[in-house]
């Protein structure tokens, strides 16, 4: 995030503007189902998808602090459990994830 001075922000805003990496659609499909369910595991993800998910996918959305690890879930092999960030609300332009709530829809229910 910058800020600046008011009568500075219009000429500096081009400057500053940051896109979006574009994502793979399995990356995007597995932000998409963090921030529907959060906090949700590995496996969970990959039932949903009903496709493996590979730890990478995970660890590029980490990187790019889209991501992040609150804790484990206190089941036998206390997986990761998986939310998204602030930075993912202010990069998408979504002030909450309550915004979300009619595009995610779908996404909600029982594993």
């Amino acid at each position: 995030m910058f800020r600046t001075a008011a009568d500075l922000g219009e000429a500096l805003r081009p400057a500053t503007r940051e896109r979006p990496q574009r994502l793979p659609r399995a990356v995007l499909e597995a932000l998409l189902l963090i921030a529907a369910r959060q906090p949700v595991t590995r496996p969970e993800i990959a039932s949903f998808r009903d496709a493996p998910l590979p730890q990478q996918t995970l660890a590029t959305l980490q990187e790019q602090g889209l991501i992040r690890s609150p804790g484990r879930k206190p089941v036998p092999g206390q997986p990761l459990l998986w939310a998204t960030t602030e930075r993912f609300l202010a990069l998408y332009g979504v002030r909450s994830l309550a915004e979300l709530d009619p595009l995610l829809e779908g996404l909600r229910g029982p594993l």
